[in-house]
């Protein structure tokens, strides 16, 4: 499968690295140049572009791709700005990082096929390992 990735934070990142290591193609995206240079030999492909504008996505091979994941964590404006753009250029699934409730719910009403808050989920899975851990400790 080809994923696009938009947003090479600490999310997004990993991510990108996960996926490659399970054979996937990642095309990464994000505007600190940084961030590119970091993944960009990890990665099939990186590019240094806002995809917030429609513009510049389009300049992507958005037709090969099966899913686009944006994980950008420090803006929702961005983030939404991205969604809608890659809806605008038809890209069919769309899974995306929400970062409170009041995004999650405007993902929601953008019919967004996924929407995921990795800092909940990763909560959830430190509760339970340490609630295991304890178990293990009394044992």
């Amino acid at each position: 499968m080809k994923y696009l990735i938009v947003g090479l934070g600490n999310v997004g990142r990993t991510l990108a690295e996960q996926l490659t290591d399970m054979g996937h193609d990642v095309i990464g995206v994000d505007t600190n140049e940084n961030r590119v240079d970091e993944i960009k030999d990890r990665i099939s492909i990186a590019y240094i572009l806002d995809a917030s504008q429609v513009d510049a996505l389009s300049e992507l091979p958005l037709d090969e791709v099966d899913t686009a994941i944006v994980a950008i964590g420090q803006s929702m404006d961005q983030s939404l700005r991205a969604v809608a753009a890659l809806k605008e250029l038809k890209v069919a699934r769309i899974y995306a990082r929400a970062l409170d409730n009041v995004h999650h719910a405007i993902l929601r009403a953008m019919s967004i096929n996924c929407i995921f808050t990795p800092e909940t989920y990763a909560a959830r899975l430190f509760a339970q390992k340490f609630t295991e851990d304890i178990k293990d400790d009394l044992i």
